[in-house]
């Protein structure tokens, strides 16, 4: 193995607009390499009349394949002894990673408190975010990793977050009870807008005439015909969306069989010609807020009573589709069935600080 390694960059410029403001703003990137994956780095070649597969059997006797099935994939594989159909897995490190972005920062600071908004426009792109060792981390053809290059499972187009305090300025002159019940107050929150995941179509019957059926989940699925990587969406908001599903499943079809033209006995698949995560789950959005009361014990003592209040406005997060095999098309494929996060949760607590 050879040591993963990283290279970065950034150049940002910075601006005063004036009355306590900056303007911030940003270029970042990153580019990773020797990044690990587990892939089937031996599948079967395509096999036909006009271009045939000679192999040796055990009695040294070449003879030459033209078709291809299942029984003879193994065969078919540049190496016969190890090979794609009986679950053959290389562990490597040649797996790469690229990061772009723009970083955008509004912020103030004064005696008050501060207010910061940064908007982040990115894209993370690799050829698997993944080094489980378990199951493959390459999509379609893995003798080629290209195959799998798409955006980064935890990629997000746009994030936009606001961050903020205020000390609440009224009662501050107040004197007796007034002071000690209106006074002192200060308001704090996050809130966060981001783009949903990427998720990835698949078809756990396609490649069979490459790979083994049922050793790898990282094959994808197939446009159907007049059918585009737009149309998958069904639209309509996300009422729509969760009523009748997040996509559209006249899309999509199973990955095609191989023509007998080209060796194809019928039965075995060809790779879908969808990408690794194609498409994006729904947004999502985050809103927590707190209300703190400072109570001046003594010159030493300070009392801190604060409520939290974590997405206070109690909105739903939706995930992406559980289950995208286009083998389910008809049942579940496509339909989103759970949220992330949590539901609103009010949090009560008391700090001294001395």
């Amino acid at each position: 193995f050879v040591t993963p390694s990283t290279q970065q960059w950034n150049l940002g410029i910075q601006h005063d607009l004036g009355k306590d403001w900056i303007l911030e703003v940003g270029y970042v990137g990153t580019h990773s390499i020797h990044l690990r994956e587990t892939r089937t780095d031996l599948p079967a070649r395509l096999a036909s009349p006009t271009n045939p597969i000679t192999v040796t059997d055990v009695n040294g006797n070449p003879y030459q394949i033209t078709e291809n099935t299942t029984s003879n994939g193994p065969m078919r594989s540049p190496i016969p002894a190890i090979n794609g159909y009986g679950g053959f897995q290389i562990f490597d490190n040649s797996a790469f990673a690229h990061y772009h972005s723009l970083q955008t920062t509004v912020s103030r600071r004064w005696n008050h408190g501060y207010f910061q908004a940064a908007y982040t426009w990115s894209r993370s792109t690799d050829v698997n975010s993944s080094g489980n060792t378990a199951l493959n981390t390459a999509y379609n053809n893995e003798a080629d990793l290209r195959a799998g290059y798409g955006p980064s499972d935890f990629d997000r187009t746009h994030r936009f977050v606001v961050s903020y305090r205020y000390d609440l300025p009224i009662f501050t002159n107040a004197d007796g009870w007034k002071k000690t019940a209106f006074g002192n107050w200060s308001i704090s929150g996050i809130t966060v807008i981001q783009s949903g995941t990427p998720f990835s179509v698949t078809d756990s019957g396609a490649g069979t005439a490459f790979l083994g059926p049922g050793y790898t989940p990282t094959l994808t699925g197939n446009l159907a015909a007049g059918g585009s990587v737009a149309k998958g969406y069904t639209g309509g908001g996300i009422g729509n969306e969760l009523a009748i599903g997040y996509l559209n499943p006249a899309n999509f079809a199973p990955a095609p069989l191989i023509s007998a033209a080209d060796g194809g006995d019928g039965v075995v698949t060809n790779f879908g010609n969808l990408g690794r995560n194609t498409y994006r789950g729904p947004y999502q959005q985050n809103w927590d807020f707190s209300l703190l009361k400072t109570f001046q014990l003594t010159e030493r003592f300070n009392l801190r009573f604060t409520t939290d209040f974590f997405n206070i406005w109690n909105h739903a997060n939706f995930a992406n589709p559980q289950i995208n095999d286009v083998e389910t098309i008809g049942g579940p494929f496509g339909k989103i069935f759970s949220t992330v996060g949590t539901p609103r949760l009010i949090q009560f607590s008391l700090r001294l600080a001395f």
